[in-house]
């Protein structure tokens, strides 16, 4: 169920660039002429409407075509996708067909260009391996074109070279993409891609929050506070980090204890001077990601993976 057809002088045609009239029209010049091929086997075309008002085409006749049949979900995606491309400023198709340098021929649900760059976006609604998404995505990379995956399921690889989100919801509800702990509007996370806001691990430029968290303790009569961590909170991403570690990093630590309001005893954390009370959030701050906040970062040894950053 495609949203493209071949047209009776080659050009491509997409569904949701039609409106109602032009619709109308093209399908009533169709069923009397048949001047409209599918794309994938130069079948005769049906043009079709959903349930809920999605326009598609679909074979008059499948007959040998190999190509399988897409879900509404499907179908819904492939056009958030395809739009969003178009808001950015792209070029682009649905139902692409191209091939590797080895020959071996592929199909993206979504193919954006713009100058010399190629964008895919597979939406993956069915199971499929990890070694098959791989595979796929390799292809792609030997053709030259960068590939964005939507995935229904969870548990796909997590790494540089395989950007992927998680996508739940339908076409009545909506869609949302799923990045960790940061969750929105899968058409605002494609905004993002298409400004280059979707990036791996941290970024130097991104805006962050730091939290300064510390103890409340008594101390010779006195309440005073120390510093226990900081959290540095980006895109979907929070990194604790303690103060030995920060320790490594005075510039850093003296800047975050510039922060916190004169008014607040603070003091480094000494347990076996003091008696723990209770934990408490002594200031937040906004920062940038600088090349020192991102080496400090490094050195908690963990991989964070895809999120969607805000910049400057």
């Amino acid at each position: 169920m495609p949203l493209r057809c071949i047209g009776p002088d080659g050009q491509s045609i997409q569904s949701f660039d039609l409106p109602e009239a032009e619709w109308s029209a093209l399908g009533q010049e169709n069923r009397r002429s048949r001047q409209l091929r599918m794309p994938c086997c130069d079948a005769s075309v049906v043009m079709k409407v959903s349930t809920r008002g999605l326009k598609f085409f679909a074979h008059k006749s499948r007959g040998p075509c190999q190509s399988a049949p897409e879900t509404e979900a499907h179908l819904a995606l492939k056009t958030l996708a395809a739009q969003a491309a178009r808001r950015a400023g792209w070029t682009c198709s649905t139902e692409a067909s191209g091939s590797s340098p080895t020959g071996e021929t592929w199909t993206a649900d979504v193919l954006a260009h713009k100058g010399e760059a190629k964008v895919a976006i597979e939406i993956q609604w069915s199971p499929q391996t990890n070694e098959e998404s791989l595979y796929r995505q390799e292809r792609y990379r030997q053709s030259g074109v960068r590939c964005l995956w939507l995935l229904r399921r969870s548990g796909f690889p997590v790494s540089q070279d395989f950007p992927a989100a998680r996508v739940s919801g339908d076409p009545a509800m909506g869609f949302q993409a799923h990045l960790g702990g940061q969750v929105m509007p899968l058409d605002e996370f494609l905004d993002a891609v298409f400004a280059k806001r979707f990036r791996y691990e941290i970024p130097v430029g991104a805006k962050a929050i730091v939290r300064i968290h510390g103890w409340r303790t008594f101390f010779r009569g006195e309440v005073t506070r120390d510093i226990r961590y900081i959290d540095v909170c980006v895109g979907p991403h929070r990194i604790q980090l303690t103060v030995p570690r920060l320790e490594t990093f005075p510039d850093l630590l003296a800047s975050c204890k510039e922060h916190i309001p004169k008014a607040i005893g603070i003091g480094l954390n000494k347990p076996r001077y003091k008696l723990h009370n209770d934990e408490d959030t002594l200031t937040e701050f906004q920062i940038t990601i600088t090349e020192r906040w991102e080496k400090a970062i490094k050195t908690t040894a963990s991989i964070y993976g895809w999120g969607v950053f805000a910049f400057e």
